[in-house]
């Protein structure tokens, strides 16, 4: 049996009433995560993810066996005035989520980053056609 909290949420709505119901009890908190927004646009997911604050070169996404994962870090330490600071604050850490994404054509995501959301561009697979396949009785 696989762990609730560590199944990967999948990005399509047949599968997510489940997993938003669940979501409160079961997610890391705010701190510790995200927002995402994905939009359907036919042939393929727009996903926004907002990462304000955040340097590009400090962003990283991938994608492998049908998981697709979006991770940041970030160390900043701003003192004000240096040996006499009046203030001084740190901001330290990590966010990493992963995604359900095994009905995209993988090597074909792409990525920018504009004003603090992650913006991805996931195109859909072509619908597999599924035949009956007849079974030979013996």
């Amino acid at each position: 049996m696989i762990s609730y909290r560590t199944r990967t949420p999948s990005l399509f709505p047949e599968t997510r009433f489940f997993e938003d119901f669940m979501r409160p009890f079961f997610t890391a908190s705010p701190a510790t995560s995200f927002r995402v927004d994905v939009k359907d646009e036919g042939d393929k997911f727009v996903l926004e993810a907002e990462l304000p604050g955040v340097n590009r070169d400090s962003i990283f996404v991938d994608v492998m066996d049908g998981v697709l994962t979006i991770g940041a870090e970030w160390n900043e330490n701003k003192k004000e005035g240096e040996n006499g600071y009046v203030i001084s604050e740190r901001r330290m850490g990590s966010v990493k989520r992963s995604f359900n994404v095994e009905n995209i054509e993988e090597g074909l995501i792409t990525a920018k980053y504009e004003n603090g959301v992650l913006i991805l561009d996931l195109p859909k697979t072509a619908p597999e056609k599924k035949e009956p396949r007849k079974i030979d009785i013996l």
